[in-house]
């Protein structure tokens, strides 16, 4: 699927596939794709039929970063940086707030901007042949899109420095040995794959799902007594819904069964 706007947004049965649309020039972060982006995020907060996001890029590359040429063309790069990260934090802030899954499909290569949108997803689906980079200091430049804030809470400190110092390059089969990446696929496959686990998770439990996706990014801001509290409320309301009655007076029929065999 190709499209003359640089981010394309298709919900298909409470799955939302965005799409980063610029395969000519590796879905290059401009200011363009930064405002549809944000759009298409915060819009997906506010639409009540989606249940899972998948994240996905065009052509050959997930997406390779910043639009560096046009950085280069601004009368004034600090003026174009700050403004195209502040549109790109607003959808990272949007995706922060949602209350649905967020799988993301990585093939080619997911570096800069699009290393921070990998890592804000829930989920990684990455294909064999993929890389992951910073490429923050092959331009001299400072990373943003909460690249510090979420890489060391995914690899630790230590290994935040070193892809964000030396700009060393991670294989797909590292970055899953780090915890970047869920799962590894054959070239190729990543785009089915990563539609089959978010066809799975949107049409399981999506509500309470959501819930856990939620509770899991809190348990770093909360205390352990505050989170225990605060599992135990969402718990009482995701017991009253009537997927999960339907769900539980299901398993207690196949346990009852169960046990008359």
């Amino acid at each position: 699927m190709t499209s003359s706007r640089p981010v394309t947004v298709e919900v298909v049965d409470g799955l939302a596939r965005i799409s980063l649309a610029r395969p000519a020039v590796a879905n290059a972060v401009d200011l363009e794709l930064a405002r549809a982006l944000r759009d298409a995020l915060v819009g997906t907060v506010d639409d009540a039929a989606v249940r899972v996001v998948l994240l996905r890029g065009e052509g050959r590359m997930f997406c390779g970063g910043g639009d560096v040429p046009a950085m280069a063309e601004a009368p004034d790069p600090g003026d174009f940086l700050a403004a195209m990260a502040a549109l790109v934090h607003e959808g990272l802030s949007a995706l922060d707030r949602l209350t649905t899954p967020v799988v993301c499909a990585v093939q080619g290569a997911a570096a800069g901007a699009g290393l921070a949108l990998a890592l804000a997803a829930d989920l990684v689906v990455a294909e064999e042949s993929a890389v992951f980079v910073a490429g923050y200091p092959g331009i001299g430049l400072t990373p943003d899109c909460g690249m510090t804030f979420r890489l060391p809470r995914v690899v630790g400190e230590h290994r935040a420095m070193d892809l964000l110092l030396t700009n060393r390059r991670l294989t797909a089969g590292e970055a899953l040995d780090w915890g970047m990446v869920n799962r590894v696929v054959p070239d190729g496959t990543v785009q089915d794959a990563a539609w089959s686990l978010a066809r799975g998770l949107a049409d399981g439990p999506a509500a309470s799902l959501g819930v856990t996706r939620r509770l899991v990014r809190a348990s770093a801001g909360t205390s352990y007594d505050e989170h225990l509290d605060l599992e135990a409320a969402e718990v009482k309301l995701a017991a009253r819904t009537a997927e999960s009655q339907a769900l539980v007076a299901a398993f207690a029929r196949r346990a009852a069964g169960a046990r008359q065999r």
